[in-house]
């Protein structure tokens, strides 16, 4: 077995050549392979290749290294080849030099060493022919040679990594053609003016359910309410309930109404709110009840005081007084827009 080893790397050909000219993106990717022999010029078992005779002094010997051959199989387009050469029982002091077939020699040493010496490896680098072959020239004496490939390198453009300015560019809006999938503030104020709900006068209606209503205090009194929302009962005792509003700033209050069912003496009473912000106590707007009724109750107060919604000024909520043998459906209060 021959030892390995790795040392500068001495390149042929338009890989490694200074004046080689090479556009922006041209470049040549490297591939590292398992090592693989592809030569051995020892008599065998040791031969690896066609030739089992030592180069002479002044000889020139070529192989192919693309596609299948020894014990390796090169990519067909692949444009170099990575080696490990080694020279083997050197006669004379001498040197090796490896280049493409199809290029004159190169006045370059890939590999130097001296009578005697033991095997020399030696990292090399070289171009192939256009049909894929390497020649390896001894310069004096005789001596065996020995190649294992451990990569190769193919032509990539690496200008295809990146976008152009032209590629970028095409990829964003420009400020013109973000202005023009704008709205200007007239074309909404005129998209606007034709909903419903900024039409004068046009009701709208906030619906209240029964699970929007929370226990005003804390007792002993048990209800139920429907996880629907869509009913509260089951009360043991008389309980008030209050629940938050939403309604929209600007709106104008025109009708408060109570749905439910009342069959026995007491009754459901349902009032809207206004609580101003600050130390003022919360002012009655509006006030409905079931007094009187037996059966399904529908009951409404029409008669708004400070009607107009002030959101900045007052928070406003609902009260409803419920008792046992009540059922609360819901409750509505109906607005228009200015």
């Amino acid at each position: 077995m021959i030892a390995i080893a790795v040392a500068a790397s001495i390149g042929c050909g338009s890989l490694m050549s200074a004046s080689a000219s090479i556009s922006s993106g041209d470049r040549s990717v490297y591939v590292p392979i398992t090592p693989c022999r592809v030569m051995d010029t020892r008599p065998a078992p040791e031969t690896i290749g066609a030739r089992s005779t030592p180069l002479t002094g002044g000889e020139t010997h070529t192989i192919t290294v693309l596609g299948s051959n020894g014990q390796c199989t090169v990519p067909v387009d692949a444009s170099a080849v990575a080696m490990n050469v080694t020279a083997v029982n050197g006669t004379v002091a001498s040197f090796l030099t490896v280049f493409p077939a199809d290029a004159t020699r190169p006045l370059a040493s890939s590999l130097n060493w001296v009578a005697g010496q033991g095997a020399t490896p030696n990292a090399v680098t070289s171009d192939v022919s256009a049909d894929g072959k390497v020649s390896f020239f001894n310069n004096s004496g005789s001596v065996d040679v020995v190649a294992d490939i451990v990569g190769y390198f193919v032509d990539h453009n690496h200008d295809d990594r990146y976008y152009t300015k032209s590629e970028i560019d095409g990829g964003h809006y420009t400020k013109s053609e973000i202005d023009a999938r704008d709205y200007t503030k007239s074309e909404v104020d005129a998209k606007l003016a034709t909903k419903a709900d900024k039409v004068t006068g046009v009701p709208g209606t906030l619906v209240i359910g029964s699970t929007a209503f929370a226990p005003a205090a804390a007792t002993g009194i048990t209800y139920s309410i429907d996880p629907s929302g869509s009913g509260l009962s089951g009360l043991n005792g008389a309980l008030c309930f209050n629940a938050t509003l939403a309604l929209p700033t600007g709106a104008t209050v025109t009708a408060l109404r109570l749905d439910g069912f009342d069959n026995v003496g007491p009754d459901l009473t349902l009032n809207l709110l206004a609580d101003p912000f600050g130390s003022a106590s919360a002012t009655l707007m509006a006030n409905t009840s079931s007094v009187g009724i037996s059966g399904v109750v529908t009951v409404s107060d029409v008669t708004i005081s400070n009607a107009l919604i002030n959101n900045a000024a007052n928070a406003y909520s609902l009260r409803l007084c419920h008792n046992v043998g009540l059922f609360f459906y819901d409750a509505r209060i109906d607005y228009t827009m200015p």
